[in-house]
């Protein structure tokens, strides 16, 4: 089940408006991926934190695809573009409790 839709993420994200949707639905299933691994479980309904995390992961990603060099590991054939997940995002994702008595 996805978290985000294509048109939550046009909401959430001006320029996913100007992608077809066949980029926008690539970018959300490898964000989404990347967001389900971190994400301590899964919750039904979908909580609106996992959902803006997967938008800011997949603008993460497009962004990455249009910077400069400076990601890049490796060379050639062998060289990836390193794109951490943000803090913003993790946090989305795993809020840091502060202050809780059990």
């Amino acid at each position: 089940m996805a978290w985000a839709t294509k048109d939550f993420a046009r909401r959430h994200w001006s320029d996913a408006i100007g992608l077809d949707d066949v980029d926008l639905d690539d970018l959300l299933d490898a964000a989404q991926e990347q967001c389900a691994a971190y994400a301590p479980m899964t919750a039904e309904p979908v909580p609106v934190s996992f959902m803006l995390a997967v938008v800011y992961q997949a603008r993460e990603i497009w962004a990455a695809a249009s910077r400069d060099s400076q990601d890049v590991i490796g060379f050639g054939d062998y060289a990836i573009r390193a794109r951490p997940m943000t803090a913003a995002v993790k946090s989305l994702l795993r809020p840091e409790l502060r202050g809780v008595i059990g």
